[in-house]
């Protein structure tokens, strides 16, 4: 074996674990299967260009969900930039899982129909606050651990969790006026938010 192919199956080691992970990730920050393939895949492409010892990292799992916060802050930017922005139309079909035993069709059709106003409402958050809520609602990472993450102060993430909430429950009580506040705060955390 080659100093090459050593190194592309030590970082085969390396990341393999962690790529149903990001991808999930990189599919809940974008809502679309080919913009988190073409995150996941840039990033992987970064990393294995990157003269960094991978292996050498403490807390490899975090420092990636970073790099992958961060490149995909980076390429929404970019998108701000240009003139088509991004051309995505589909909602975020199958982004949670109906992990409640075995409901009834009434059950399973207000449950669906649940999932769209929230996916649609999160999808219509700012990518900041999209991020955030998929990173601490529904991944279920630490605010401490989401300040190494984000490079962002304790104190900030707290006051950003909690517009993001609100705009949350203010968008999916906008859909839903006969929905009250309280109501829509409890069937949204059935489902992780």
């Amino acid at each position: 074996m080659t100093g090459n192919d050593d190194r592309r199956v030590e970082f085969e080691a390396l990341v393999r674990p962690h790529l149903g992970m990001l991808y999930r990730l990189a599919y809940r920050f974008t809502g679309h299967s080919q913009d988190a393939e073409d995150l996941v895949q840039e990033l992987m492409v970064r990393l294995y260009r990157s003269p960094r010892n991978l292996a050498a990292m403490p807390t490899l799992r975090r420092w990636l969900v970073r790099v992958l916060h961060n490149l995909f802050v980076d390429q929404w930017r970019h998108r701000l930039h240009t003139p088509f922005g991004h051309l995505h139309p589909e909602p975020w079909d199958g982004l949670f899982e109906n992990v409640a035993g075995v409901p009834s069709p009434e059950q399973e059709a207000h449950a669906a129909d649940l999932r769209r106003q929230v996916l649609a409402a999160l999808y219509n958050l700012s990518n900041e606050h999209r991020a955030l809520l998929v990173l601490h609602d529904v991944e279920g990472r630490s605010l401490p651990e989401l300040t190494d993450v984000l490079h962002l102060p304790l104190g900030t993430l707290k006051s950003r969790l909690f517009r993001a909430r609100r705009k949350l429950r203010t968008a999916l009580s906008e859909r839903n006026p006969s929905a009250r506040p309280d109501v829509v705060a409890d069937e949204v955390s059935q489902y992780g938010l």
